[in-house]
């Protein structure tokens, strides 16, 4: 019979990863995904476990973290890795996960879900977001699909208006600036958001800085007097520069403009430029810029106990969010996943 038992770690790690036995580099990550990230070094790790008579059938990790509810700081956790053995699924197990879940946090958010997952979580109360989008600009088309969205970025660009840009300077660096910086520019922009997760220097320098697999570069944009107004977060490969993630005001246009304008200038050889995001400006300065706006959604659900929608703010939980890629564990794995592959492809054979 399946129960949810509390995580040991010497009993359901191994057990857990071979849920994941798809997954090559999962026991590489392991520990930088779910123990050494903020959330878990302050609250612990505490995912959901499902067994049956002592064999792991079903297990959702989750990643605490630090968000802007409704404009104040709240604690909240990630959704992760949500999977049932495939001989128990359809027998209540996924739900029996979820409902345990769902005792853990007062804020539940999952970013880049099956389909399926979405139909469980959606009877389960969860809320979808629709302003996630995926926009990508093409430079060099690889097939006749390519060629045809090239054509549309261009009719796109057309109808844009034109975006000023008020003497911002900008600098690509290999590390993140000095923790007093960053933590700074948090307190200044942090008053702009609705909802979205908190981008101090310690969340960023465990999600970017300590990743084991991936690397990535950060683009400061500065004001003429010096001082740091934004920080683009970005990740490059041969083919393929991605904007991931963002620190700065939630209203400023033109400084979004001029980050995008900028990661095209760095990188100017690649095949494409891509970045996911909810934000309307981010998605108008890159429209403006070449880049096509995708009709499929990556799926973004939240969650929200009874006690968070008191009748003096009764907003939508899945409303007013600001979401970047990087939010996601999809852009984790991802990044996981292509450095893993390069480094086999490209190993000496012993």
């Amino acid at each position: 019979m399946a129960e949810i038992t509390p995580y040991n770690d010497e009993l359901h790690r191994a057990q857990i990863l071979d849920l994941f036995s798809d997954v090559a580099f999962k026991g590489d990550i392991w520990k930088y995904q779910f123990v050494e990230n903020p959330g878990a070094v302050n609250r612990g790790f505490d995912p959901v476990v499902a067994v049956d008579q002592g064999r792991v059938i079903g297990f959702n990790g989750v990643v605490p973290v630090s968000i802007i509810w409704r404009g104040q700081p709240i604690n909240a956790m990630w959704s992760c890795d949500f999977k049932v053995r495939s001989d128990y699924r359809g027998k209540g197990v996924g739900r029996l996960i979820k409902e345990d879940l769902a005792k853990k946090s007062p804020v539940l958010m999952s970013f880049g879900i099956s389909p399926v997952a979405a139909i469980v979580l959606e009877r389960m109360g969860w809320h979808a977001n629709h302003d996630v989008h995926f926009l990508k600009r093409i430079c060099k088309p690889r097939s006749l699909r390519d060629v045809a969205l090239m054509v549309y970025q261009f009719l796109g660009r057309l109808g844009a208006s034109t975006i000023s840009q008020p003497g911002y300077e900008s600098r690509t660096c290999d590390e993140l600036p000095a923790p007093k910086d960053v933590n700074g520019l948090w307190q200044r922009s942090m008053g702009g958001y609705d909802k979205t997760v908190v981008r101090d220097w310690r969340y960023l320098d465990w999600r970017y800085q300590k990743h084991p697999l991936a690397e990535y570069k950060f683009i400061e944009i500065l004001t003429p007097e010096g001082q740091l107004a934004a920080i683009g977060v970005v990740r490059v490969d041969q083919q393929q520069a991605r904007l991931v993630d963002y620190l700065g005001p939630a209203k400023a246009l033109p400084l979004k403009y001029f980050l995008v304008k900028t990661m095209l200038s760095t990188w100017p050889d690649l095949a494409a430029y891509s970045a996911m995001t909810s934000d309307a400006e981010f998605k108008q300065a890159m429209r403006s810029l070449g880049f096509y706006q995708g009709r499929e959604q990556p799926r973004f659900f939240v969650w929200a106990s009874p006690q968070m929608s008191d009748g003096s703010n009764p907003g939508p939980c899945n409303q007013g969010w600001f979401i970047m890629g990087g939010d996601s564990d999809g852009e984790l794995l991802q990044s996981a996943r292509e450095s893993w592959n390069h480094q086999i492809t490209n190993r000496d054979d012993v």
